[in-house]
């Protein structure tokens, strides 16, 4: 009875099933793509980084052709959502590094609203990790101007108010973005102030040492 309906459904199983172990393999390959992006981009090899990250946007636009035209339900799985939201994170990242005026959105980098939010809310973790690196350089100029961008990313983040069902995670990922913010805080104000006590310190002790060489 039902026999040639079930055969059907079996066949499209079958095609779902191979597009989404291909899938999976593209994702996690542009992931990896994305974090080495964003590797890249601290240590300041930008031509590295930009190379990753075109290779990642010709794997985006692959998996959309592929899974739209095959098993177009597969599209809003999770794998592709992570796949989505770590080159959000990194395109940004590496533009605002690069000090670009102009941020790219959701539609220039071919994803989601959803996955760009979430994309949005990880920048925050490496906007610190690249504050704490400056303020290691001294360079507390370039700190203070992370410091500040974490901030209005947040500032923008903490306006959502949708059920945790149409953006999930957003709300944790905006929890832990307010946590962060407040421990560079913390690490800024700390280190600028003791950079400043050592300065301060050397100058006085190199003053001694001319009164002493003076005879003064």
């Amino acid at each position: 009875m039902f026999q040639k309906i079930f055969e059907k459904i079996i066949k499209k199983l079958e095609i779902d099933d191979e597009v989404r172990e291909n899938t999976l393999k593209v994702t996690r390959k542009a992931v990896r793509l994305s974090q080495d992006a964003v590797r890249a981009t601290h240590r300041r090899e930008f031509k590295k980084a930009k190379e990753n990250l075109k290779e990642v946007r010709k794997l985006i636009d692959e998996v959309e052709k592929n899974i739209k035209e095959l098993s177009p339900h597969l599209f809003y799985k999770g794998y592709v959502t992570v796949m989505h939201q770590e080159f959000v994170e990194a395109s940004l990242f590496l533009a605002l590094v690069q000090k670009n005026t102009e941020m790219q959105g959701p539609e220039a980098l071919n994803v989601s609203e959803y996955a760009y939010l979430e994309g949005l809310g990880d920048l925050i973790g490496e906007l610190r990790r690249y504050s704490i690196d400056a303020m290691r350089n001294e360079d507390f100029q370039e700190a203070e101007w992370s410091l500040g961008v974490m901030e209005q990313i947040y500032d923008l983040l903490i306006t959502l108010d949708y059920p945790e069902g149409l953006v999930p995670g957003i709300r944790r990922k905006t929890d832990i973005a307010r946590s962060l913010i407040e421990k560079t805080k913390s690490d800024f104000h700390y280190l600028l102030h003791g950079n400043k006590l050592v300065t301060s310190i050397n100058r006085l002790l190199e003053k001694l040492k001319n009164i002493d060489s003076t005879g003064g």
